[in-house]
């Protein structure tokens, strides 16, 4: 059975306009691809299909909520994700993917729009995953445990005080 069977809109036979179509993000979605940073996620996804008589534009609205750890203490975090995207497809005679322009071969009679969604889902990520309140990390609120953080490597991985014996003779090269 195919996972990505309602990922797949059928353009043979459309009527030139708008279509308007609406799609749901979660867990289940994402556990389809083999990598990603989304595990759990409520992710809607407004997607308006313009049909012209030489291509097919898609804008895609996503919206809603993803859990990610934080940078800081690695606790989860809901955080809210919402961007706009848009695709265009052109016909031609051979199908193919060139400058952000997917072309359209005599014989594709669908659009599937799964891969898109994943990878627009993922360039919707904040890139900071930090607890936020206006803009500035709620410091108390993260749980990063202060008392056994330390800048210090543990004993066997610091470097012994002198020098390395092969880099000695460097020293004479100048």
């Amino acid at each position: 059975m195919d996972p990505f069977k309602e990922y797949k809109i059928p353009f043979v036979g459309l009527k030139e306009g708008n279509h308007d179509y609406q799609f749901h993000l979660t867990e289940t979605f994402f556990s389809s691809f083999e990598f990603g940073e989304i595990n759990q996620s409520d992710i809607q996804v407004a997607l308006r299909l313009e049909k012209q008589s030489n291509m097919i534009q898609l804008h895609f609205e996503l919206s809603g909520t993803v859990q990610l750890p934080c940078d800081r203490c690695g606790k989860d975090l809901t955080m809210n994700v919402g961007e706009e995207y848009h695709q265009i497809f052109k016909y031609g005679t051979v199908t193919s993917f060139d400058d952000e322009i997917y072309i359209l071969g005599p014989n594709e009679h669908e659009l599937e729009v799964h891969q898109l969604l994943y990878e627009y889902a993922h360039l919707s990520l904040p890139s900071k995953r930090v607890q936020e309140s206006n803009g500035e990390c709620i410091i108390e609120d993260c749980e990063l445990d202060d008392e056994n953080f330390t800048d210090e490597l543990p004993e066997e991985e610091q470097e012994e005080e002198g020098t390395d014996p092969r880099w000695d003779a460097l020293k004479g090269l100048k």
